[in-house]
């Protein structure tokens, strides 16, 4: 092979190599803008499922505390009588 057509050659093929490059580069930013807004998604969604966590929570807590006023009889004693007529 001639050195012009070699030297021609080889010219292409980097060029072909930096473009593959740059296309990568271009893909890996745009990957980590994904990753990075991903991330910030998870946040948000992460702290609404926590107050609503807490929410349930303190919904629980007063379910509890209202049907255990009616298994003792404190809640004008209706649930108590009911159970046991």
């Amino acid at each position: 092979m001639d050195q012009g057509i070699a030297a021609v050659l080889v010219a292409g093929i980097t060029a072909i190599g930096g473009v593959i490059v740059g296309f990568m580069q271009l893909f890996r930013k745009e990957q980590r803008a994904a990753v990075e807004e991903n991330r910030q998604d998870h946040a948000v969604v992460q702290s609404q499922l926590g107050m609503i966590y807490r929410q349930v929570a303190r919904v629980d807590d007063k379910l509890e505390k209202h049907l255990a006023q009616h298994e003792e009889g404190e809640n004008s004693g209706q649930s108590k009588k009911r159970s046991s007529g």
